[in-house]
């Protein structure tokens, strides 16, 4: 069972989230690894994870959800194996959450990462049964690593 690749691209300017400065993107792939390992994730997978700010992320929710409210994570699975999918975390979104939950800004962004892997990987968190399921998915991936 393989690993995905995670490739990593900001359509926001870093320098505005210090608070993500100094965390190693090696525990964001330890993250993906596990999620993997833990729900039989496809061999060789590409995944892309794009950091955003609030306003496009809610703009690109608008478009392809119909949804104009700030949201966590917007997943597009695709499924091929050059790109198994994209997943586009709202740093801003993330920042406001970790705040109100006294959380450290990047145990909130491991949360959107094992979240929108797991959409990619079929979960869905729609009914309450769904949502039951995600939350145990991800406790099991965050928990194993210590994150």
């Amino acid at each position: 069972m393989g690993s995905p690749e995670l490739r990593f691209h900001a359509r926001v300017e870093m320098a505005n989230y210090p608070e993500l400065e100094a965390w190693p993107m090696s525990s964001l792939q330890t993250l993906a690894e596990r999620t993997w390992q833990l729900h039989q994730g496809p061999p060789l997978a590409v995944v892309e994870v794009v950091w955003m700010g609030e306003e496009e992320h809610c703009h690109l929710h608008a478009q392809y959800l119909h949804d104009p409210s700030p949201t966590d994570v917007i997943t597009f699975p695709y499924q091929d194996q050059d790109l198994f999918g994209e997943i586009l975390i709202n740093l801003d979104f993330a920042r406001v959450q970790a705040q109100q939950r006294q959380l450290p800004m990047e145990k909130e962004v491991a949360l959107y990462l094992v979240h929108g892997l797991l959409h990619l990987l079929g979960f869905a968190d729609t009914t309450a049964e769904e949502q039951k399921q995600m939350r145990a998915a991800e406790t099991a991936v965050l928990g194993y690593c210590g994150a």
